[in-house]
């Protein structure tokens, strides 16, 4: 193997970033993959127990505006992995047609990823991509993961973010 190409290797294998053990929740349900570094906390959202992902920097939240949440919700009426795919699939108000959209019905697991806008001062438009996982529970729950940040940053933290998104899983108690 020529010097280059090992040079080549050595440099992809250390520009990944390094994984931590799988994370558990002792409440929900889950099972996802942290990278290394990026921290785990519990927090209520509109009354409701959800787990958020932070990367290590407060900088990185902040410029990047990095949001990854983790909850554990009931389906609506009438609502199913198929009719959130057929939504995500026509632009709604300020979101976009959603670029990839997976959906495994016999495995319950709906995997989206979109772009939405929205004003952040009068004047400020900021475009936000999200992926988004729904990995049914049962016939009346789903969790749902949803890995964001300005598009104009997500391609630094896309493989954090996705690899935290699509490595959720439920797991039996």
């Amino acid at each position: 193997m020529s010097i280059l190409r090992r040079l080549v290797l050595l440099s992809l294998l250390t520009a990944s970033p390094v994984w931590a053990a799988s994370y558990s929740d002792p409440r929900l349900p889950i099972r996802i993959n942290v990278p290394s570094g990026w921290k785990v906390r519990p927090v209520l959202v509109e009354g409701e127990r959800r787990i958020k992902v932070v990367p290590p920097k407060a900088d990185e939240r902040e410029r990047a505006a990095i949001e990854v949440l983790i909850s554990q919700r009931r389906f609506a009426p009438g609502e199913s992995l198929e009719r959130t795919a057929r939504h995500l699939r026509r632009p709604d108000d300020d979101r976009e047609a959603a670029s990839m959209i997976k959906l495994n019905s016999k495995a319950g697991r709906l995997d989206a990823d979109y772009r939405v806008g929205r004003f952040v001062t009068s004047d400020l438009w900021i475009l936000q991509r999200v992926r988004l996982v729904q990995q049914r529970i049962d016939k009346r729950q789903l969790i749902e993961a949803r890995c964001a940040a300005n598009a104009s940053e997500y391609k630094t933290y896309r493989h954090a973010l996705e690899t935290i998104c699509q490595s959720l899983m439920v797991v039996k108690r």
